[in-house]
């Protein structure tokens, strides 16, 4: 049965669409289809559904959801062209436990984006002149932070650090001066602190912010300043502990966070789901992080004919979470932390789950164990009870990874670049195939990583194909094309990765930077073609040797093919 939007839409507030929506989606069954009735659809959050998520790789908050897909089955939401335009911090769709659900035909944008760009009106060594659009792009000062804020809906944020990136008048970031983060008050000590650089901020004009202080380089007057602001606390599609879920003919021309996000779900497909600047705009950013992301999801992931370009981070990363030993509590039961900050409050087990024991520093798993149950303590810890016996080499630090939760991956026909830093990471030992698809990414196109002591991202690689790919302008900021780099701390001379077969692709590029593998053993590149193209940007880090490898038994190695 079809639910009309355009009956419910008496109950709107004023232009808020949000009471009508879910006064519509009250009455859906199962088996319903919700027609939005094309047009534009203002939705603002007062009369949202509020609740506190953990989302991975994001940041824990309390979501003001205007699609409240939670427990829903059999339904489709068809946006029959609508455009959906957010106010202030609002999640467009979360989806909890639900199941056999399309949402299809819309677009998503926000009045006021959660990023800046600045024209560069002044540059040097040791200062640099932004200049805003105040309608779009509202900054000031506020006790010597920046302020940013929306004029229309009464929102402002306050930031003593963010992150930075340097786009030139194509909307490419710049191939030349790395992204850092700008940081006007004094930062305690982290991993990222290699990229802080310490300003005094000063008002020049009303739209006009002076920053002294030094980056290392000097930016370039005419180009775009661009950072994101507030958090990740509100991507566009949120899918959590959900099954067969479809995101088919979708414009992401804007969302706060992540475009898409799943985490302990399974089997989604997307089809010509697209993050990329809305045409006419004049803005030089999409989404405001990754594109997509999927967090020890199973099943198969599947995209067909998408685009993300502009974005402020990777256009999709697959993986699991290494979650840490805390404590042995008896022979079964183990406490385990998470590493990192935006993978607290997951329950990434389930009982009957296959995981296995990892030591951190090698890479290496030692056992293989069963879920009996998992249990969330809070946010920070979990318990974890096997039925097998807990090994004795089990000690403190060492991770568990869920290698039952993990998706085949399949990416057909996607264009994925003009954004900082990479295309796809693939970290999971299902089968992956990348066919068919264009990369200019300023990094990277390709990632196989893993890591048990920072990013704390799972997920060795078994098989993954990657064939007739288009690579036509990657790693034009330095590196490889492809990367397969696992951060194994100790090398013992043994691989993490296993099955890696690159063919049939062309590489476009300044120079040869095809392929840097690691610790991965049945590695194949052949059958590739190469032509050089010196009209290209080329930024001079690391050699460009074509292909370099380290601990890679029994690879099958063949230079390119000049065309």
């Amino acid at each position: 049965m079809k639910i009309a939007l355009q009956k419910y839409m008496h109950l709107a507030d004023g232009k808020d669409a949000v009471p009508a929506i879910r006064a519509a989606l009250a009455d859906c069954q199962p088996g319903d289809t919700l027609c939005l009735g094309g047009g534009l659809l203002h939705l603002y959050p007062e009369h949202t559904a509020v609740r506190p998520y953990y989302v991975s790789n994001n940041d824990y908050s309390d979501k003001h959801i205007a699609f409240d897909l939670q427990n829903r089955r059999d339904l489709t939401i068809d946006g029959e062209g609508a455009e959906l335009l957010f106010h202030g911090h609002v999640t467009p769709f979360v989806l909890d436990h639900a199941e056999n659900i399309t949402i299809r035909n819309l677009h998503v944008d926000y009045r006021n984006p959660f990023f800046i760009q600045a024209k560069i009106t002044g540059a040097g060594e040791d200062f640099t002149e932004l200049t805003f659009d105040g309608d779009t792009f509202a900054c000031t000062l506020k006790d010597g932070k920046l302020c940013f804020y929306s004029p229309e809906d009464g929102w402002e944020s306050v930031e003593e650090k963010v992150l930075v990136t340097e786009f030139d008048d194509n909307g490419r970031p710049s191939p030349y001066l790395g992204p850092y983060f700008t940081v006007l008050t004094p930062q305690e000590e982290s991993f990222l602190s290699g990229m802080y650089r310490y300003f005094d901020a000063e008002q020049v004009t009303e739209n006009t912010i002076r920053l002294n202080g030094r980056i290392g380089y000097t930016h370039t007057v005419g180009n775009w300043w661009v950072c994101t602001f507030g958090g990740r606390h509100n991507p566009g599609i949120f899918i959590t502990d959900s099954k067969n879920i479809t995101l088919c003919d979708l414009e992401l021309y804007h969302t706060a966070a992540m475009g898409v996000i799943g985490q302990c779900s399974e089997n989604i497909t997307l089809e010509r789901v697209n993050c990329r600047v809305r045409p006419g705009s004049g803005r030089v950013l999409s989404v405001s992080a990754d594109a997509t992301h999927f967090v020890n999801c199973s099943g198969k992931i599947s995209y067909k004919d998408c685009t993300f370009t502009s974005m402020l981070d990777d256009a999709g990363n697959f993986h699991g979470i290494y979650t840490i030993v805390q404590e042995k509590t008896d022979d079964h039961t183990v406490l385990l932390r998470y590493g990192h900050p935006q993978q607290r409050g997951i329950n990434l087990y389930r009982p009957g789950d296959r995981i296995r024991l990892v030591n951190n520093h090698t890479m290496l798993p030692y056992a293989k164990l069963t879920v009996r149950e998992s249990v969330l303590l809070s946010g920070e810890c979990l318990r974890l009870t096997v039925e097998e016996v807990l090994p004795e080499a089990m000690t403190k630090d060492h991770v568990i990874e869920n290698h039952t939760r993990m998706p085949e991956v399949h990416l057909d026909g996607c264009v994925c670049g003009n954004n900082r830093p990479r295309g796809f990471l693939l970290t999971t030992c299902k089968t992956v195939l990348v066919e068919n698809c264009t990369f200019f990414n300023m990094n990277c196109a390709i990632e196989c990583a893993g890591d048990a002591n920072s990013w704390f991202e799972s997920g060795p690689v078994t098989d993954v194909t990657i064939r007739n790919n288009r690579f036509a302008d990657s790693a034009y900021a330095g590196g490889y094309v492809i990367s397969i780099c696992p951060a194994v701390k100790e090398n013992i001379g043994q691989t993490y990765h296993h099955g890696i077969t690159v063919e049939n692709n062309h590489f476009r590029l300044h120079e040869k930077r095809f392929l840097y593998a690691r610790h991965t053993a049945g590695l194949v590149f052949r059958n590739n073609t190469y032509t050089q193209d010196l009209t290209l940007p080329s930024h001079p880090v690391g050699e460009a040797n074509g292909i370099r490898t380290d601990v890679c038994p029994d690879a099958v190695l063949e230079e390119p093919a000049v065309l």
